[in-house]
């Protein structure tokens, strides 16, 4: 097993969503509405839910909750009794109204030394996301966003606890002890989720997650997640600044949240400034803005030559691989008619050049059963999909169809349910695609550079 850290922090005590108040503040965060002089929205990707996070979380209510109310309102004798809106009514109960969860996998010291792997992170989250709304089917999701503008890549997901069967009052409702029980923390949240997540970051990162040491992470609902231990940016204290001792950062931190909302909290911030801090403290904070500014302008510049190198090696790898395009051809072909792959002699123990070019691709599910998720894939309306074959003792000679599987979510798809979605318009992630997708990016970075130094 590997060294690299693993993390899955459920809201509790502080943190805990037990108001309409908190909800704004979590939405606040989740969604950068401060805009902050380090806010990119490039960075602040969205895997469910809209950026209005108070409204997703209202909309789940009322799709989980209202034929309920309705049910039991309808045996109220007394009107007083009757509930009109179960989302305000719940806000004024002492309990979660909300369940937010942070996913984190590696720390600032791993990801300052992968920085060119941060982007695989996506394709990591959205996995994870999927396998725990499968795992944990009565936590509805309103929210999940992924914030890559920190020091560690790290997943949001806030979503309402559903639980049905109870003996009094609404046949269903929310409760965050009955859907997170400690089996569910401690099993599904630690175990099967750290498992999932390990083999994602396996195959994206090329990384390996360390395994779960003991005696920790027990008991995830009373354990407050320290995001900001080892990030710049201090996440906790953008959450619950006016408790911070640091009065001089929590002033700068405020200037800097409320700089783009209206014009009277701009004011009013303005004022509190002016009444804490002296001329010398005003003309630091100057100071330090233009040299965070300076380093931006470095760090983009930097970003721009990396992305730059990425292209050059792409047209690299196209120009090593177009050789090799009538065998992606051949197999594509036989997958769009459902052949068997014919990828050599058994008795001779030899292989074609079909064979050969299929091994170097080959990943084993099963033993027997095997896929070429790099080689071609085809959108479908179940998503991106790769064939899924047998092979007969894992020999490589003869490939057979006899599936299909969704390469995110690694869920399977008979070939009667998707074959005539399998054609030669719905492939992706073929040469030629790379190849003018490369074109378009490098025209796209020349007429940035341009406006960029237009703008200058």
């Amino acid at each position: 097993m590997g060294n690299v850290s693993y993390s899955a922090h459920i809201s509790n005590g502080k943190s805990a969503i037990t108001s309409k108040s908190k909800l704004l503040g979590v939405a606040k965060h989740n969604l950068r509405k401060y805009k902050s002089p380090e806010y990119s929205s490039d960075n602040i990707l969205l895997l469910r839910g809209t950026e209005d996070l108070y409204q997703d979380v209202k909309n789940v209510y009322h799709q989980e909750f209202d034929e309920a109310v309705q049910q039991y309102n309808q045996k109220q004798k007394r009107a007083d009794r009757r509930i009109d809106d179960y989302f305000e009514h719940v806000a004024n109960l002492d309990q979660d109204m909300a369940v937010e969860i942070i996913f984190q996998c590696g720390d600032k010291k791993f990801w300052e030394e992968h920085t060119d792997k941060k982007e695989k992170m996506y394709n990591v989250y959205a996995y994870l996301l999927s396998t725990m709304e499968r795992l944990l089917p009565n936590f509805k999701v309103a929210n999940a966003v992924i914030h890559f503008d920190e020091a560690s890549p790290h997943m949001h997901v806030v979503g309402v606890p559903v639980w049905e069967g109870a003996k009094k009052g609404l046949a269903k409702k929310v409760s965050k002890r009955n859907v997170f029980t400690p089996e569910s923390l401690s099993v599904i949240l630690q175990d099967k989720l750290r498992e999932e997540a390990g083999s994602c970051f396996k195959f994206n990162v090329k990384e390996e997650l360390a395994e779960k040491k003991k005696g920790r992470n027990h008991d995830l609902s009373v354990m407050e997640y320290k995001v900001a231990k080892e990030t710049e940016h201090l996440e906790e204290l953008q959450r619950d600044v006016v408790d911070t001792d640091n009065e001089l950062f929590a002033s700068k931190l405020a200037y800097r949240q409320v700089q783009r909302e209206n014009e009277d909290e701009l004011r009013e911030i303005k004022q509190e400034i002016s009444e804490k801090q002296s001329e010398n403290l005003k003309l630091d904070y100057a100071i330090s803005y233009k040299r965070d500014k300076l380093e931006e302008y470095e760090d983009e510049i930097s970003r721009w030559e990396q992305f730059k190198n990425t292209l050059k090696t792409l047209k690299e790898y196209i120009s090593a691989y177009l050789p090799l395009s009538p065998l992606i051809e051949e197999f594509a072909n036989c997958v769009e008619h459902k052949k068997d792959i014919e990828a050599g002699n058994s008795f001779r123990g030899l292989l074609n050049a079909l064979g050969q070019f299929l091994r170097a691709f080959k990943e084993l599910i099963v033993d027997g059963m095997c896929w070429f998720p790099r080689l071609m894939r085809w959108k479908t309306s179940k998503g991106e999909v790769a064939p899924v074959f047998s092979d007969y003792r894992n020999e490589g000679y003869d490939y057979r169809l006899k599936a299909y599987m969704n390469v995110v979510t690694k869920e399977k798809y008979s070939i009667d349910s998707i074959q005539e979605e399998i054609k030669l318009e719905n492939r992706i992630g073929t040469l030629e695609q790379l190849e003018q997708g490369i074109v378009a990016a490098e025209e796209m970075v020349r007429e940035m550079e341009k406006t960029r130094i237009r703008e200058r």
